[in-house]
């Protein structure tokens, strides 16, 4: 799977940029705060639908402009697909070839993407939670569906910590539930 071509609107930095890519190496040129890591960003974002500079939404769109736009052409083996996403302070909406996805986690892993950045030196110094985000977020390109699992379980465990704090506060000799 190839990037072929990419194109912005109201994106950080840029108000209009189109580019083609070459399949083999590309590479970057320019002065400093010129938009390299905002195009890099750019890639990011068309393929997880979401940045690795920032949580904040509005941060990626150009000031003063009510939305962003991202488009993309994929070349796979079996052809060409279309990407869009349009990021505004109502949200996302992304489509893939011209079908609007409803979810998020339906778009996510169609363009597979794999980022490093000069903070991504937390994977080796930082915690093993950083390490295990970064692991979850690459897998969830593979298989959608993990995704889907992951946040299922992080409720769960958000519910039996929540329990077991609550039992931590009662008295075992008070409480008929603690007895078996």
């Amino acid at each position: 799977m190839n990037l072929e071509s990419i194109s912005l609107a109201n994106f950080r930095n840029y108000t209009n940029l189109s580019l083609s890519f070459s399949n083999s190496v590309n590479i970057f040129l320019g002065e400093n705060a010129q938009g390299k890591t905002n195009l890099l960003e750019s890639i990011y974002v068309l393929a997880m639908a979401k940045s690795h500079r920032t949580p904040y939404d509005k941060e990626l769109i150009k000031w003063d402009a009510d939305y962003g736009k991202i488009i993309g052409r994929l070349s796979k083996k079996g052809g060409s697909i279309p990407l869009e996403l349009i990021i505004s302070k109502k949200g996302k909406k992304a489509k893939a070839n011209h079908l609007e996805k409803k979810k998020l986690s339906q778009y996510v892993g169609i363009c597979n993407v794999v980022m490093f950045a000069p903070e991504d030196l937390n994977l080796v110094k930082g915690s093993p939670s950083v390490r295990r985000r970064f692991l979850d977020m690459e897998i969830g390109q593979i298989q959608p569906v993990y995704i889907h699992e992951l946040a299922q379980y992080q409720k769960v465990l958000q519910q039996r910590n929540a329990l077991l704090k609550e039992l931590s506060h009662r008295s075992v000799f008070s409480d008929p539930l603690l007895i078996f």
